[in-house]
Protein backbone atom coordinates (compact mmCIF):
# COMPACT_ATOMS: atom_id res chain seq x y z
CA UNK A 1 0.00 0.00 0.00
CA UNK A 2 1.57 3.56 -0.91
CA UNK A 3 1.38 5.64 1.85
CA UNK A 4 0.79 9.38 1.41
CA UNK A 5 3.28 12.49 2.55
CA UNK A 6 1.05 12.89 5.51
CA UNK A 7 0.77 9.24 6.85
CA UNK A 8 4.78 9.21 6.48
CA UNK A 9 5.17 12.71 8.68
CA UNK A 10 2.23 11.64 11.12
CA UNK A 11 4.19 7.98 11.41
CA UNK A 12 7.53 9.92 12.30
CA UNK A 13 5.52 12.35 15.03
CA UNK A 14 4.55 9.28 16.46
CA UNK A 15 7.78 7.52 16.38
CA UNK A 16 9.92 10.91 18.10
CA UNK A 17 6.61 10.85 20.96
CA UNK A 18 7.87 7.12 21.60
CA UNK A 19 11.20 8.22 21.89
CA UNK A 20 10.92 11.19 24.13
CA UNK A 21 8.76 9.09 26.45
CA UNK A 22 11.69 6.17 26.89
CA UNK A 23 14.77 8.74 26.71
CA UNK A 24 15.44 11.04 29.62
CA UNK A 25 15.03 14.59 29.34
CA UNK A 26 18.29 16.19 28.26
CA UNK A 27 19.52 18.13 31.34
CA UNK A 28 20.60 21.70 31.10
CA UNK A 29 24.16 22.48 31.32
CA UNK A 30 26.37 25.49 32.41
CA UNK A 31 29.75 26.36 31.69
CA UNK A 32 32.94 25.15 34.23
CA UNK A 33 34.57 28.13 35.50
CA UNK A 34 38.15 27.66 37.26
CA UNK A 35 40.85 30.18 37.22
CA UNK A 36 44.75 28.54 37.59
CA UNK A 37 47.96 29.19 36.89
CA UNK A 38 49.14 31.09 33.55
CA UNK A 39 50.96 28.30 32.45
CA UNK A 40 47.91 25.49 32.77
CA UNK A 41 45.27 28.35 31.53
CA UNK A 42 48.07 28.19 28.31
CA UNK A 43 47.94 24.58 27.76
CA UNK A 44 45.45 21.53 26.36
CA UNK A 45 44.20 20.70 29.70
CA UNK A 46 42.50 24.11 30.18
CA UNK A 47 40.78 23.79 27.41
CA UNK A 48 39.53 20.47 28.00
CA UNK A 49 38.14 21.52 31.36
CA UNK A 50 36.56 24.06 29.71
CA UNK A 51 34.59 21.48 26.85
CA UNK A 52 33.25 20.10 30.26
CA UNK A 53 29.63 20.95 31.22
CA UNK A 54 28.24 21.23 34.02
CA UNK A 55 25.12 19.13 33.99
CA UNK A 56 24.33 19.14 37.84
CA UNK A 57 24.47 15.59 38.71
CA UNK A 58 27.44 15.32 40.82
CA UNK A 59 28.30 11.66 39.56
CA UNK A 60 28.58 12.76 36.15
CA UNK A 61 29.96 15.81 37.28
CA UNK A 62 33.10 14.64 38.82
CA UNK A 63 33.87 12.03 36.54
CA UNK A 64 33.33 14.31 33.36
CA UNK A 65 36.15 16.87 35.10
CA UNK A 66 38.47 14.00 36.05
CA UNK A 67 38.30 12.44 32.26
CA UNK A 68 39.27 16.01 30.76
CA UNK A 69 42.68 15.61 32.70
CA UNK A 70 43.92 12.58 31.43
CA UNK A 71 47.02 12.43 29.75
CA UNK A 72 48.49 15.12 32.26
CA UNK A 73 51.38 14.72 33.88
CA UNK A 74 53.47 16.24 37.15
CA UNK A 75 56.70 18.92 36.53
CA UNK A 76 59.32 20.32 38.17
CA UNK A 77 60.46 23.55 39.67
CA UNK A 78 63.90 24.25 38.13
CA UNK A 79 66.22 27.52 38.95
CA UNK A 80 66.74 29.25 35.94
CA UNK A 81 70.80 30.34 36.68
CA UNK A 82 72.08 27.71 38.39
CA UNK A 83 69.53 24.79 35.92
CA UNK A 84 68.79 23.04 39.65
CA UNK A 85 65.78 21.10 40.29
CA UNK A 86 64.34 23.07 43.06
CA UNK A 87 61.13 21.93 43.69
CA UNK A 88 59.97 18.25 43.86
CA UNK A 89 58.63 15.80 41.07
CA UNK A 90 55.03 15.94 42.95
CA UNK A 91 54.22 19.67 41.27
CA UNK A 92 50.99 20.00 39.85
CA UNK A 93 48.19 22.41 38.64
CA UNK A 94 45.84 20.66 41.24
CA UNK A 95 48.50 20.87 44.55
CA UNK A 96 48.68 24.76 43.41
CA UNK A 97 45.06 24.58 44.17
CA UNK A 98 45.43 22.82 47.04
CA UNK A 99 48.18 25.18 48.37
CA UNK A 100 50.24 21.65 48.95
CA UNK A 101 52.88 20.02 46.08
CA UNK A 102 53.40 16.75 47.04
CA UNK A 103 51.80 13.64 46.34
CA UNK A 104 48.42 13.97 44.66
CA UNK A 105 46.18 11.33 43.97
CA UNK A 106 43.60 12.21 46.93
CA UNK A 107 44.59 15.70 45.79
CA UNK A 108 43.25 15.42 42.54
CA UNK A 109 40.23 14.01 43.89
CA UNK A 110 38.96 16.59 45.93
CA UNK A 111 40.17 19.51 42.96
CA UNK A 112 37.76 17.30 40.74
CA UNK A 113 34.86 17.64 43.47
CA UNK A 114 35.16 21.20 44.30
CA UNK A 115 35.11 21.81 40.35
CA UNK A 116 31.79 19.83 40.10
CA UNK A 117 30.22 22.37 42.93
CA UNK A 118 30.21 18.99 45.19
CA UNK A 119 30.45 19.88 49.21
CA UNK A 120 33.38 19.21 51.14
CA UNK A 121 30.50 17.60 53.09
CA UNK A 122 29.77 14.98 50.37
CA UNK A 123 33.65 14.64 49.20
CA UNK A 124 35.47 15.42 51.64
CA UNK A 125 38.63 17.69 50.74
CA UNK A 126 41.99 15.44 51.79
CA UNK A 127 45.45 14.86 50.71
CA UNK A 128 46.34 11.80 53.29
CA UNK A 129 44.27 9.01 51.67
CA UNK A 130 43.47 7.40 54.96
CA UNK A 131 41.92 10.63 56.36
CA UNK A 132 39.49 10.53 52.87
CA UNK A 133 38.57 6.80 53.57
CA UNK A 134 38.14 7.02 57.42
CA UNK A 135 35.66 10.31 56.93
CA UNK A 136 34.00 8.20 54.62
CA UNK A 137 33.95 5.05 56.16
CA UNK A 138 32.46 7.01 59.30
CA UNK A 139 29.27 8.09 57.18
CA UNK A 140 27.53 5.02 57.92
CA UNK A 141 26.98 2.40 54.92
CA UNK A 142 29.03 4.93 52.26
CA UNK A 143 32.04 2.35 51.94
CA UNK A 144 32.18 -0.99 50.65
CA UNK A 145 34.96 -3.31 51.19
CA UNK A 146 36.20 -5.42 47.88
CA UNK A 147 34.66 -8.68 49.38
CA UNK A 148 31.46 -7.38 49.91
CA UNK A 149 31.55 -5.59 46.04
CA UNK A 150 32.84 -8.93 45.01
CA UNK A 151 29.89 -10.83 46.80
CA UNK A 152 27.20 -8.49 45.69
CA UNK A 153 26.63 -6.19 48.42
CA UNK A 154 27.45 -3.79 46.12
CA UNK A 155 27.42 -2.50 42.72
CA UNK A 156 30.39 0.68 41.78
CA UNK A 157 28.32 3.68 40.46
CA UNK A 158 30.36 6.50 38.50
CA UNK A 159 31.47 9.32 40.85
CA UNK A 160 32.35 6.42 43.12
CA UNK A 161 35.76 7.04 45.06
CA UNK A 162 37.91 3.89 45.02
CA UNK A 163 41.00 3.49 47.80
CA UNK A 164 43.70 1.28 47.27
CA UNK A 165 46.53 -0.70 48.99
CA UNK A 166 49.96 -1.05 47.40
CA UNK A 167 52.66 -3.80 48.68
CA UNK A 168 54.96 -1.57 49.66
CA UNK A 169 52.61 0.42 52.09
CA UNK A 170 51.65 0.14 56.03
CA UNK A 171 49.05 2.48 55.74
CA UNK A 172 45.27 1.37 55.30
CA UNK A 173 45.07 3.21 51.88
CA UNK A 174 47.78 5.56 50.26
CA UNK A 175 46.32 5.86 46.35
CA UNK A 176 42.58 6.73 45.40
CA UNK A 177 41.22 7.07 42.40
CA UNK A 178 37.42 7.68 41.16
CA UNK A 179 35.58 4.77 39.70
CA UNK A 180 33.71 5.65 36.36
CA UNK A 181 32.32 2.21 35.41
CA UNK A 182 31.83 -1.41 36.77
CA UNK A 183 31.11 -3.91 34.54
CA UNK A 184 31.00 -8.21 34.51
CA UNK A 185 33.37 -7.47 37.61
CA UNK A 186 35.70 -4.80 35.80
CA UNK A 187 35.93 -1.43 37.51
CA UNK A 188 36.93 1.34 35.66
CA UNK A 189 38.56 4.38 37.00
CA UNK A 190 39.96 7.29 36.78
CA UNK A 191 42.99 8.25 38.89
CA UNK A 192 45.56 11.10 39.32
CA UNK A 193 49.51 10.49 40.41
CA UNK A 194 49.56 6.84 38.87
CA UNK A 195 50.88 5.25 36.21
CA UNK A 196 50.05 2.53 33.24
CA UNK A 197 49.10 -0.35 33.89
CA UNK A 198 50.05 -1.39 37.03
CA UNK A 199 48.83 -0.05 40.26
CA UNK A 200 51.16 2.85 40.95
CA UNK A 201 50.13 5.56 44.07
CA UNK A 202 53.25 7.99 42.32
CA UNK A 203 53.47 7.49 38.49
CA UNK A 204 53.02 11.41 37.91
CA UNK A 205 50.32 11.33 35.54
CA UNK A 206 46.47 11.06 35.70
CA UNK A 207 45.22 8.28 33.82
CA UNK A 208 42.70 5.46 32.91
CA UNK A 209 42.29 2.58 34.61
CA UNK A 210 40.89 -1.06 35.52
CA UNK A 211 40.74 -3.58 37.70
CA UNK A 212 39.02 -7.22 38.46
CA UNK A 213 37.25 -6.52 41.49
CA UNK A 214 38.75 -9.27 42.97
CA UNK A 215 42.41 -7.46 43.02
CA UNK A 216 43.39 -7.58 46.26
CA UNK A 217 44.87 -3.85 46.15
CA UNK A 218 42.03 -2.80 46.22
CA UNK A 219 40.41 -2.50 49.72
CA UNK A 220 37.12 0.16 49.97
CA UNK A 221 34.98 1.62 47.25
CA UNK A 222 32.96 4.31 48.26
CA UNK A 223 29.65 5.98 47.81
CA UNK A 224 29.62 10.03 48.52
CA UNK A 225 26.08 10.91 50.19
CA UNK A 226 25.69 12.54 46.73
CA UNK A 227 22.11 12.47 46.89
CA UNK A 228 21.06 14.90 49.96
CA UNK A 229 23.36 17.30 51.85
CA UNK A 230 26.11 15.06 53.01
CA UNK A 231 24.77 14.52 56.45
CA UNK A 232 25.46 11.70 57.95
CA UNK A 233 22.34 8.94 58.25
CA UNK A 234 20.44 10.30 61.13
CA UNK A 235 22.05 12.66 62.18
CA UNK A 236 20.49 16.53 62.41
CA UNK A 237 23.91 18.06 62.24
CA UNK A 238 27.39 18.04 60.15
CA UNK A 239 30.28 16.79 61.44
CA UNK A 240 33.59 18.18 60.71
CA UNK A 241 35.57 17.10 58.28
CA UNK A 242 39.40 15.61 58.54
CA UNK A 243 40.53 18.28 56.78
CA UNK A 244 38.98 20.80 59.00
CA UNK A 245 39.95 19.26 61.94
CA UNK A 246 43.54 18.57 60.66
CA UNK A 247 43.78 22.42 59.69
CA UNK A 248 42.92 23.44 63.16
CA UNK A 249 45.89 20.97 64.31
CA UNK A 250 48.33 23.12 61.67
CA UNK A 251 46.97 25.93 63.51
CA UNK A 252 47.84 24.80 66.79
CA UNK A 253 51.14 24.03 65.75
CA UNK A 254 51.40 26.71 64.72
CA UNK A 255 51.12 28.65 67.85
CA UNK A 256 53.01 26.41 70.06
CA UNK A 257 56.05 26.24 67.90
CA UNK A 258 56.25 29.80 67.46
CA UNK A 259 54.61 31.66 70.38
CA UNK A 260 51.08 32.92 71.56
CA UNK A 261 50.11 35.06 68.06
CA UNK A 262 51.18 32.10 65.72
CA UNK A 263 53.63 34.02 63.56
CA UNK A 264 54.68 32.75 60.73
CA UNK A 265 58.28 34.29 60.70
CA UNK A 266 59.98 32.86 64.31
CA UNK A 267 63.21 32.24 64.23
CA UNK A 268 65.57 30.96 67.29
CA UNK A 269 69.21 29.75 67.36
CA UNK A 270 70.44 26.51 68.10
CA UNK A 271 73.38 25.86 70.83
CA UNK A 272 75.83 26.21 67.89
CA UNK A 273 74.44 29.24 66.70
CA UNK A 274 72.33 27.76 63.82
CA UNK A 275 69.28 29.43 62.81
CA UNK A 276 65.96 27.47 63.22
CA UNK A 277 62.78 28.53 60.82
CA UNK A 278 59.30 29.40 60.85
CA UNK A 279 55.93 28.09 62.41
CA UNK A 280 57.55 24.63 62.90
CA UNK A 281 60.61 25.53 63.54
CA UNK A 282 62.80 23.78 61.03
CA UNK A 283 66.28 22.75 62.04
CA UNK A 284 69.12 22.76 59.25
CA UNK A 285 68.54 20.53 56.36
CA UNK A 286 64.77 20.92 57.10
CA UNK A 287 65.09 24.78 56.93
CA UNK A 288 66.80 24.48 53.72
CA UNK A 289 64.44 22.80 52.05
CA UNK A 290 61.45 25.42 52.96
CA UNK A 291 63.72 27.96 52.10
CA UNK A 292 63.62 26.35 48.22
CA UNK A 293 60.31 25.59 48.67
CA UNK A 294 59.40 29.51 48.98
CA UNK A 295 61.62 30.20 46.18
CA UNK A 296 59.86 27.43 44.03
CA UNK A 297 56.37 29.35 44.82
CA UNK A 298 57.45 32.52 44.04
CA UNK A 299 60.33 33.34 42.91
CA UNK A 300 60.46 36.84 42.01
CA UNK A 301 59.07 37.50 45.09
CA UNK A 302 62.10 35.91 46.59
CA UNK A 303 64.31 37.68 44.69
CA UNK A 304 62.76 41.07 45.72
CA UNK A 305 62.54 39.79 49.63
CA UNK A 306 66.29 38.60 49.76
CA UNK A 307 68.13 41.86 50.74
CA UNK A 308 70.94 39.99 52.45
CA UNK A 309 71.96 37.47 50.56
CA UNK A 310 69.92 34.22 51.55
CA UNK A 311 69.74 32.42 47.99
CA UNK A 312 73.31 32.60 48.04
CA UNK A 313 73.56 30.90 51.32
CA UNK A 314 71.61 28.44 49.91
CA UNK A 315 74.07 27.93 47.18
CA UNK A 316 76.72 27.78 49.24
CA UNK A 317 76.63 25.18 52.76
CA UNK A 318 73.69 26.11 54.60
CA UNK A 319 74.23 24.18 57.86
CA UNK A 320 77.23 26.04 58.05
CA UNK A 321 75.64 29.17 57.45
CA UNK A 322 75.07 31.68 60.53
CA UNK A 323 72.61 34.54 59.53
CA UNK A 324 73.35 38.23 61.01
CA UNK A 325 71.14 40.71 62.27
CA UNK A 326 70.60 41.87 58.69
CA UNK A 327 69.92 38.16 57.54
CA UNK A 328 67.85 37.80 60.16
CA UNK A 329 65.80 40.42 59.16
CA UNK A 330 66.08 39.58 56.20
CA UNK A 331 64.59 35.86 56.88
CA UNK A 332 61.70 36.77 59.07
CA UNK A 333 60.34 39.12 55.56
CA UNK A 334 60.55 35.69 53.67
CA UNK A 335 59.12 33.40 55.88
CA UNK A 336 55.93 35.98 56.36
CA UNK A 337 55.45 36.46 52.99
CA UNK A 338 52.32 34.93 50.62
CA UNK A 339 54.66 32.48 49.11
CA UNK A 340 56.35 31.75 53.11
CA UNK A 341 52.89 30.89 54.76
CA UNK A 342 52.04 28.82 51.78
CA UNK A 343 55.34 26.80 52.22
CA UNK A 344 55.15 26.25 55.84
CA UNK A 345 51.26 25.98 55.82
CA UNK A 346 51.76 22.53 53.09
CA UNK A 347 55.01 21.79 55.15
CA UNK A 348 53.06 21.70 58.33
CA UNK A 349 50.52 19.89 57.18
CA UNK A 350 52.68 16.89 55.43
CA UNK A 351 54.34 16.82 58.80
CA UNK A 352 50.73 16.12 60.41
CA UNK A 353 50.14 13.40 57.35
CA UNK A 354 53.18 11.60 58.40
CA UNK A 355 52.24 11.64 62.44
CA UNK A 356 49.28 10.17 61.41
CA UNK A 357 51.08 7.38 59.36
CA UNK A 358 53.75 6.89 62.00
CA UNK A 359 50.77 6.38 64.78
CA UNK A 360 48.73 3.87 62.40
CA UNK A 361 52.08 1.94 61.97
CA UNK A 362 51.86 1.63 65.89
CA UNK A 363 48.94 0.52 66.34
CA UNK A 364 46.92 3.59 66.71
CA UNK A 365 43.20 2.80 64.87
CA UNK A 366 40.67 5.37 66.23
CA UNK A 367 41.08 8.96 63.76
CA UNK A 368 41.26 11.77 66.39
CA UNK A 369 43.91 9.73 67.99
CA UNK A 370 46.18 9.35 64.99
CA UNK A 371 45.59 12.75 64.17
CA UNK A 372 46.29 13.83 67.96
CA UNK A 373 49.39 12.19 67.71
CA UNK A 374 50.01 14.21 64.08
CA UNK A 375 49.89 17.08 66.15
CA UNK A 376 52.75 15.70 69.10
CA UNK A 377 55.06 14.07 65.85
CA UNK A 378 55.41 17.99 64.47
CA UNK A 379 56.06 18.97 67.92
CA UNK A 380 58.60 15.91 69.42
CA UNK A 381 58.82 13.15 66.10
CA UNK A 382 58.42 9.56 66.54
CA UNK A 383 60.04 9.53 69.60
CA UNK A 384 57.31 11.59 71.60
CA UNK A 385 54.81 9.53 69.88
CA UNK A 386 56.24 6.26 70.74
CA UNK A 387 56.20 8.13 74.90
CA UNK A 388 52.85 9.16 74.78
CA UNK A 389 51.69 6.03 73.80
CA UNK A 390 53.18 3.67 75.82
CA UNK A 391 52.04 5.93 78.71
CA UNK A 392 48.29 5.25 77.31
CA UNK A 393 48.49 2.18 78.27
CA UNK A 394 46.55 0.64 75.22
CA UNK A 395 43.63 4.01 75.54
CA UNK A 396 44.72 5.35 71.77
CA UNK A 397 41.32 7.89 71.50
CA UNK A 398 42.53 11.95 71.42
CA UNK A 399 41.54 11.81 74.93
CA UNK A 400 43.59 9.47 76.08
CA UNK A 401 46.29 10.81 74.23
CA UNK A 402 46.28 14.12 75.26
CA UNK A 403 45.92 13.01 79.09
CA UNK A 404 49.03 10.70 78.61
CA UNK A 405 50.74 14.63 77.07
CA UNK A 406 49.75 15.90 80.15
CA UNK A 407 51.16 13.23 82.80
CA UNK A 408 54.39 13.23 80.82
CA UNK A 409 54.68 17.53 80.99
CA UNK A 410 54.41 18.07 76.83
CA UNK A 411 52.96 21.28 76.36
CA UNK A 412 50.12 21.74 73.61
CA UNK A 413 47.31 18.77 74.94
CA UNK A 414 44.95 21.59 75.65
CA UNK A 415 45.01 23.01 72.14
CA UNK A 416 45.00 19.91 70.48
CA UNK A 417 42.11 18.90 72.15
CA UNK A 418 40.24 21.89 71.34
CA UNK A 419 41.40 21.26 67.53
CA UNK A 420 39.59 17.81 68.04
CA UNK A 421 36.82 18.83 69.59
Amino acid sequence: MKRTGKQIISRLLALALLISAVLPAAQPTQALEYTGTESYMAGKYYEALKRVRLTGDPRTDIVNIALSQVGYQESTYMDELSGEIIGNVNFTEYGNWYDMQDQWCAIFVSWCAALAGISEQVVPKHSYTPNGLYWLKDQWGRAYSRARVAAGAYTPQPGDLIYFKTASTKNTTNHVGIVTGYRDGIVYTVEGNTASPAIFSSGGIVARKSYAITNTYIVYICSPDYETTGLRVGDATTDRTAAEKLEQLRQAVCVLQSGADGRYDGLGRTADGAVTLGCAQWYGADAEQLLRQIKATDAQAFERLDTAGIGAALEADWLQFRPDAAQESCLRSILSSEAGVKAQNAALEQMLCSGQATAEALGVADEDGRMACGALYCLGGTAAVRRVLQRCQGDYSASGICDAMDALGYAGADLIRQALN
